[in-house]
């Protein structure tokens, strides 16, 4: 069986997190600008740590001065974007790291909740499409 790479944006799930595999950073810029999409790119290249890793989060998304970097207050910043009509969001949070100190429990935890906030952006047909490596 043959698949078939995806073209566009439209080609890729409206909510989604997953691995970004081939999918270039670049293509997908395009890709969001072309659609009227937010693109974030998080890029943890020198992180080692939680609280690096929540103030590149917070950095990337250009949370309020009340974002706290933790995760509760990550969400909370995140679903206030789920608003009726808004413009979708493509993330991608690249060279999330693999040390000490931020191992791969913290890792899942940061993915859960890109994940949860899925339904509140499906809830009112915003898209948002994250993709890590």
């Amino acid at each position: 069986m043959n698949k078939r790479s995806p073209a566009s944006l439209a080609d890729l799930p409206a909510h989604i997190v997953a691995a970004r595999s081939a999918l270039n950073v670049d293509e997908l810029r395009r890709w969001a600008e072309a659609a009227g999409h937010r693109f974030v790119l998080a890029d943890f290249s020198g992180c080692d740590g939680r609280k690096a890793v929540m103030r590149e989060v917070g950095r990337a998304f250009a949370f309020p001065d009340w974002y706290g970097a933790n995760l509760d207050a990550m969400y909370d910043c995140l679903t206030d974007l789920a608003e009726p009509g808004a413009q979708g969001l493509l993330v991608v949070l690249d060279h999330l790291p693999r040390t000490t100190g931020f191992d791969k429990d913290q890792r899942a935890r940061l993915l859960e909740v890109f994940h949860d906030a899925l339904e509140p952006f499906a809830e009112v047909g915003v898209p948002l499409r994250v993709y890590y490596r």
